[in-house]
């Protein structure tokens, strides 16, 4: 791990210090062993380039709780999240025209930029290629998913660094960052104005989160719900959005999904 990515982190634990390495070295450019949390003391293991900040899931339902399976995670963007899609948002939107989308709102990001819920890491892969100058980290609670994406920047050749973690809360700093990707993840989250608080103290000024979800109605949102999904309207997003703080809300709607943004004051 980056020791410019472990600067930009807070300990969940007691969520008020910083994470500073274990050992008593010189400021280390990479991070290799444990770090501890400089007020609670708390240690927590790093392992390449991965920093380990969940505690293990064991209330994870529903198609969370498939995230945890390594041949799901092996599997996710080939196969899984291409079925997944083509029943929650009935194939309305290729992911290559997502992620234009969401990159084109994200827009010149004035600081570092977190992929939330990376998972096996597509679009991580592509942040890293468009953004050369830019931090870019990938966040997931998913292990499996996490190793994973690992494995495929090693192939690559490319570098990046990686955040196990539950959202919210998010384990970054006040004003640490330049923007919040988010991918298919809000509808996993129940607290999306809790998510969408913890977005607005770690961004800088114009810092932008930019997330891809869908919606539903009657029944079927009602059978998503049971499964553990939380499929939001447009209306309800902007609501989530402006109680954060958020201002300049956008939005691309194709069918039942929204590709959306909003952008801190």
């Amino acid at each position: 791990m980056r020791r410019r990515t472990l600067d930009l982190l807070r300990c969940p634990s007691c969520a008020a210090s910083s994470l500073v390495p274990d050992a008593d070295v010189a400021e280390p450019a990479l991070i290799f062993g444990p770090v501890r949390c400089l007020g609670c003391r708390r240690t927590w293991p790093v392992h390449e380039g991965l920093i380990d900040l969940a505690p293990e899931r064991a209330n994870a339902t529903g198609l969370q709780q498939a995230m945890e399976l390594p041949w799901v995670a092996r599997s996710w963007e080939r196969y899984v999240r291409p079925a997944v899609d083509a029943v929650l948002t009935r194939g309305q939107l290729d992911r290559d025209s997502e992620y234009v989308a969401m990159r084109s709102m994200l827009g010149a990001p004035p600081g570092p930029v977190i992929d939330l819920g990376c998972g096996p890491g597509l679009f991580l892969k592509k942040l890293v290629r468009d953004l050369p100058t830019v931090h870019v980290i990938g966040v997931d609670v998913s292990r499996p998913m996490i190793e994973e994406a690992m494995a495929q920047f090693r192939e690559l050749q490319l570098a990046a660094d990686f955040v196990r973690a539950e959202a919210p809360p998010l384990p970054f700093l006040d004003a640490s960052l330049g923007g919040v990707l988010a991918s298919g993840m809000v509808h996993f989250v129940a607290d999306l104005d809790g998510l969408l608080a913890e977005a607005r103290r770690t961004l800088k000024p114009r810092g932008r989160f930019v997330a891809s979800t869908y919606d539903a109605t009657g029944g079927v949102k009602r059978l998503h719900q049971s499964a553990g999904l939380h499929p939001r309207s447009e209306d309800a997003l902007k609501a989530s959005a402006e109680r954060a703080g958020f201002i300049r809300f956008e939005r691309i709607r194709t069918g039942p999904v929204l590709v959306w943004s909003a952008e801190l004051p």
